[in-house]
């Protein structure tokens, strides 16, 4: 009895789309899609300054949303870094947003690693009434997968959205094409 019950909800979960939860299935209609300009993402970086993804029209941007607790996350950690040291020079600027963890907590487990790329904080840590620009980027960016990669290209167009762990020649390959 229970194995027909669970084989009737996997077949409707498949046939309601919820077949990818875990890979991305979720998240990805939350995301903006492939060829949408971004949404602004407004949010301190884990030294203390205010960073705006509009700030940086004109230049390539590879948007990484992450957490030191998610094990995904970890273990792609030292490829990113790699993609970063390739593509860094040719232009690429990386922007990693720590989700659902202190700022000192995602600054620390970054140099624990080497990680030479700006670290964000989370925005859904700052007050709404006091943040009202990072308030509204936590509502507008609703990451569930973790890792979650965009490619944003120097117009602001976003030209891939990745919700798996990337290897080091995945990351440049994409990185490559928003060059």
């Amino acid at each position: 009895m229970a194995l027909s019950i669970i084989g009737g909800a996997w077949v409707v979960a498949d046939r309601a789309g919820l077949s990818d939860v875990g890979g991305g299935g979720i998240n990805a209609g939350l995301l903006p899609s492939v060829g949408e300009q971004a949404p602004e993402l407004v949010t301190y970086d884990v030294g203390g300054n205010l960073v705006r993804l509009s700030a940086l029209r004109g230049q390539p941007v590879w948007l990484n949303f992450w957490g030191s607790w998610c094990g995904p996350c970890r273990a792609e950690m030292p490829e990113l870094q790699r993609a970063y040291e390739q593509l860094a020079p040719r232009g690429v600027v990386m922007l990693a947003v720590s989700l659902q963890e202190t700022p000192k907590q995602a600054r620390d487990y970054a140099a624990l690693n080497g990680a030479t790329f700006p670290v964000l904080a989370d925005p859904a840590l700052f007050p709404a009434d006091q943040f009202p620009d990072i308030a509204e980027t936590a509502n507008r960016w609703q990451i569930r997968n973790f890792p979650t990669h965009l490619f944003i290209d120097a117009e602001g167009v976003v030209r891939a959205v990745v919700i798996t762990p990337m290897d080091l020649r995945t990351a440049v390959r994409y990185g490559e094409l928003i060059l």
